[in-house]
């Protein structure tokens, strides 16, 4: 594997590790608030019988899905031309 593709592989699982992250977050967030009002449950309460576990559940579900989304979003690219003029090739006469 030559330096090109890893960065092209360590750009993508970044992106799509973050992007889970952050979005199974904040859902989870939302529902144990939620299940905070609806049922008097106390903030320990809330974020390990809710949160933690929805948290977890999201953030595999988004990893498996996300990426096709993120490829026709423009934000996750195949080939490792396209990440900016370093990676170039230099033609030679």
């Amino acid at each position: 594997m030559n330096w090109r593709r890893l960065y092209a592989t360590t750009q993508i699982w970044l992106v799509v590790c973050l992007a889970s992250a952050f979005g199974a977050g904040c859902w989870a967030f939302i529902a144990a608030g939620i299940c905070r009002i609806t049922f008097n449950l106390g903030d320990n309460q809330a974020m390990l019988l809710v949160f933690f576990p929805l948290f977890i559940i999201l953030l595999l579900i988004f990893i498996k899905h996300l990426p096709k989304p993120l490829r026709k979003a423009g934000m996750l690219s195949d080939a490792p031309e396209k990440f900016g003029p370093w990676f170039k090739q230099d033609s030679k006469p």
